[in-house]
């Protein structure tokens, strides 16, 4: 099958959404869509994502990224990708061909129908992209005919690619925690590229009853608070956004606010969340090092640790410090990660005690913690 993948750059998280469902009904079976909201996490994501359409908000093609407007930019690195934009005035159309674009829709303005908009960007997406037909192969057991998957539940389908051989230090597999382990009363959980979908993957797929889980996800400030609220309407465990005070509760998700570290104390027998600013770690704020290491400290053996997708290194010495007090952990295997940087640096240094697909670990989470 034709490998068909979209990145959709669009300062609106709501309309990003919007654009991501419209593609997730209409696009060929297993296409792959990831999407972004400022130009330089998309410039990250591109390099790794390797689109082959780039949909683009017209808003923000004159924006200054490395000193050049972003999409004569996107045009000069990736002259092989085209790029579709999309803006309210009749009068962008000129500006965008000339700077590079491929095509240039007008969106519809307040008060008119979107759907037409819609349905006339996924032919252009399919037309720029060589297909002229959403006709999709024959269904497998996990991926059904014309519905768009994420890169976790195509790749989950795969053959599986055996992980690199792990540190000495470090076991690949086991199915239930050993006889003497501690009970489990937090869960932690660290994310980065490709983490919003992984973590909608896990976390859609856990159930009551659970300790508390706390998250980091390297994700700019609001956007955080509007994951936490997207997420809490499609899981049957409660999300917010954490602020400094909360106590974490079971059966309760506390996604760390963006730019302020996430750590946890001990008040009796909870935990209590403090959220606040403070100076990057491998150049992030919130940093899931930040929150691991104080995880370990407080929590010792009685957390679960999970690392998943990522670019860079954030997490890894915080998920071994919790593996050294006692902690079960877990990291995204290669095959499924959108990015194997934060899982890998984990895995490498004998952090990780079981590397899994994505979405085999809601099952783990399970086998560990009841």
């Amino acid at each position: 099958m034709q490998d068909l993948r979209v990145f959709v750059i669009d300062n609106s998280i709501m309309f990003q959404n919007t654009m991501v469902q419209e593609l997730n009904k209409r696009l060929p079976a297993g296409s792959l869509i990831e999407h972004a909201g400022l130009p330089a996490e998309a410039l990250e994501k591109i390099s790794v994502f390797k689109p082959g359409v780039i949909i683009l908000n017209f808003a923000l093609s004159s924006l200054l990224v490395q000193q050049e407007k972003f999409l004569p930019l996107l045009v000069k690195k990736y002259p092989q990708i085209p790029i579709i934009t999309y803006g309210i005035m009749d009068s962008g159309q000129k500006t965008a061909l000339v700077l590079g674009a491929a095509h240039y829709l007008k969106k519809p303005s307040i008060g008119q129908p979107m759907q037409p908009f819609l349905e006339k960007m996924v032919s252009t997406v399919l037309v720029v992209h060589g297909k002229t037909s959403t006709a999709a192969p024959p269904a497998s057991p996990d991926i059904g005919g014309g519905a768009v998957v994420t890169k976790e539940v195509w790749n989950a389908s795969q053959p599986v690619v055996k992980s690199p051989k792990p540190a000495p230090t470090a076991m690949t597999s086991f199915v239930t925690p050993p006889a003497n382990a501690a009970q489990i009363d937090l869960i932690a959980m660290g994310a980065s590229t490709g983490g919003t979908e992984a973590l909608s993957a896990v976390i859609t797929r856990l159930e009551p009853p659970l300790p508390g889980i706390v998250v980091v996800q390297h994700i700019p400030p609001m956007f955080s608070r509007l994951f936490a609220e997207r997420l809490n309407t499609e899981c049957k465990l409660t999300i917010k956004e954490a602020v400094s005070g909360d106590v974490v509760l079971p059966n309760h998700v506390y996604i760390a606010p963006g730019a302020k570290h996430m750590t946890i104390s001990r008040m009796g027998t909870r935990y209590m969340l403090e959220c606040k600013p403070g100076p990057p770690v491998h150049s992030v704020c919130p940093s899931v090092d930040v929150l691991f290491d104080s995880v370990a400290a407080v929590a010792g053996s009685h957390a679960l640790g999970i690392i998943l997708t990522g670019i860079g290194k954030d997490g890894a010495a915080g998920l071994l410090k919790m593996r050294q007090k006692g902690s079960p952990t877990i990291g995204q295997d290669a095959a499924t990660s959108t990015v194997y940087g934060m899982p890998k640096s984990a895995f490498e240094i004998g952090a990780v005690q079981q590397q899994l697909p994505l979405l085999s670990i809601p099952s783990a989470i399970n086998k560990i913690v009841k």
